[in-house]
């Protein structure tokens, strides 16, 4: 009884959770958070080098709440990011010459494969082989996901008493996350790029934007919000382009590009909640409710979202990958090309040389180990600072946190949509959304601040508290009657409120 009594509590305590959520106009990550995260990863040279273990992801039940959009500055001379910029379009360069002849072998080996006799093994590896090339790229799955499922287990309706609402948003989830974001490896993501660019991979599709009817509005303050986003292609691109085929223009513009301040933005999100359980639910006992954990993060960039999951892998850039395997290659190679294997009893001196030799070798792996380890430990350190710069709350901290946000957000709305009332005709409008469009226009007009007015949840405080009356009006469309109380039947109101509180 007792585990079944702690089962009942955490299910009314996750239903209280979600609607202090709501109340904070927190939402889940939907399906187009994630086709970003994944799409913006591709051309972002500042990301953090993370995939997520998906599988310890799913047993912790993970997900992840967003709230509200923002932009990530970083101002300063970046040389460092500048210089990887140059040396990948120098090998994307290299890569593509590269690539021009591999793709005429690659055609005829395919015509070679499929005009030959076809053997049973045969047959069964070049359908393997077209299985694993004609796999979707993680971003085309984008679409196969409904929007409606990103919330729909959320709420009330679809869900039992004896059923955890959180847990069971949380398996749906963790497989939408899985499916669109990238779990590749820097080897893999290049070996993928590589195929794409021979042809025995289709290349990613471009999805055309199409704004909706919001973005014709005749009024500013329904239209929707645009962040723009810098990168480094964003800054060297014109510059080139402006420069032509002029060898020395080009190189003095990359000069005053690599020693001049430079400004990136990305796209961030404003603030981040995420929540999982410490070592699953993988106990005996069914009935046994794991603990809730929770973080609050603010500023996330888009593409670096990955680095909040409770369970990630460090792995390398592209480009860090391929500058220490093609030293490490090189290295190898260069020793055993230029070692000379000699006849010990022929010349007994050959003992001491082969002993200097692979000391020197012993010396050179061991570079390479630690230059690998301290690649390593720099993308730890750089990790473990974004997470400490980026958390406002942890633990029972972020209890309070959500507590305040919910406060402020619920009773800023009733303010705001209060004060409108008064200022109507006899404190009366007949529609409540009337309401709503006239307070994101003032919002608009004093502070420059799009948002999208919560009206019913804003009407429905304000009744609660009794400063407004609503009635059921008659007209066709059934809209409701909403009038402001005065204020001082409004003072008296509260004041009866608080009252009640403290008794």
């Amino acid at each position: 009884m007792g585990n079944l009594r702690r089962v009942a509590v955490a299910t009314r305590f996750q239903r209280s959770f979600i609607q202090l959520l709501k109340n904070a106009e927190f939402e889940e990550l939907s399906a187009m958070d994630l086709g970003l995260t994944s799409a913006l990863n591709t051309d972002y040279l500042l990301t953090l080098p993370i995939y997520v273990d998906w599988k310890r992801a799913s047993e912790s039940n993970a997900i992840i709440f967003r709230r509200g959009y923002a932009t990530e500055r970083q101002t300063g001379l970046l040389i460092v990011d500048k210089l990887d910029y140059i040396q990948s379009r120098l090998l994307r360069g290299l890569f593509s010459i590269i690539a021009k002849p591999l793709g005429r072998l690659g055609t005829w080996i395919a015509e070679v494969v499929y005009g030959a006799p076809q053997m049973p093994e045969i047959q069964e590896w070049v359908k393997r082989l077209r299985l694993w090339v004609s796999e979707l790229p993680t971003s085309q799955q984008l679409f196969r996901y409904d929007e409606e499922d990103s919330d729909g287990l959320l709420s009330d309706n679809r869900i039992s008493d004896k059923d955890l609402p959180i847990w069971l948003a949380a398996q749906s989830a963790v497989s939408r996350y899985e499916g669109i974001l990238s779990s590749m490896g820097p080897r893999g993501r290049l070996l993928r790029r590589l195929l794409t660019w021979i042809g025995l991979l289709p290349p990613m599709p471009e999805q055309p934007f199409t704004p909706n009817d919001d973005s014709k509005a005749s009024e500013p303050y329904l239209r929707p919000i645009f962040i723009s986003r810098i990168s480094l292609s964003d800054i060297w691109r014109p510059a080139m382009k402006n420069c032509g085929n002029n060898i020395w223009k080009r190189l003095k513009t990359s000069i005053s590009i690599l020693l001049s301040q430079s400004v990136l933005q990305e796209p961030a999100f404003q603030e981040l909640i995420l929540l999982y359980t410490k070592g699953g639910r993988n106990s005996g006992d069914k009935t046994e409710v794991p603990s809730l954990q929770l973080k609050i993060y603010e500023k996330i960039p888009i593409p670096d979202l990955p680095v909040i999951f409770p369970d990630k892998k460090l792995s390398f850039r592209i480009i860090d990958a391929l500058r220490l395997d093609a030293a490490t290659i090189l290295g190898l190679l260069a020793f055993f090309i230029n070692y000379k294997f000699e006849n010990v009893l022929s010349s007994p001196s050959a003992i001491v040389l082969d002993v200097v030799a692979f000391s020197a070798l012993v010396i050179y792996i061991t570079r390479v180990v630690l230059g690998y380890k301290q690649t390593w430990d720099r993308y730890q350190l750089l990790v473990n600072r974004t997470l400490y710069e980026k958390t406002i709350a942890s633990g029972f901290g972020s209890v309070h946190f959500l507590l305040d946000a919910s406060e402020q957000q619920l009773y800023k709305e009733a303010i705001l949509a209060y004060a409108i009332l008064l200022k109507e005709e006899k404190g009366e409008v007949r529609c409540g959304k009337s309401v709503g469009d006239k307070c994101e226009r003032f919002l608009y007009e004093v502070l420059k601040v799009k948002v999208e007015m919560a009206i019913d949840k804003a009407i429905e405080t304000l009744s609660r508290l009794g400063l407004v009356v609503s009635q059921r009006g008659a007209e066709v469309d059934g809209g409701v009657r909403v009038q402001a109380v005065g204020c001082e039947k409004a003072y008296e109101a509260l004041r009866q409120h608080w009252n009640g509180l403290l008794t």
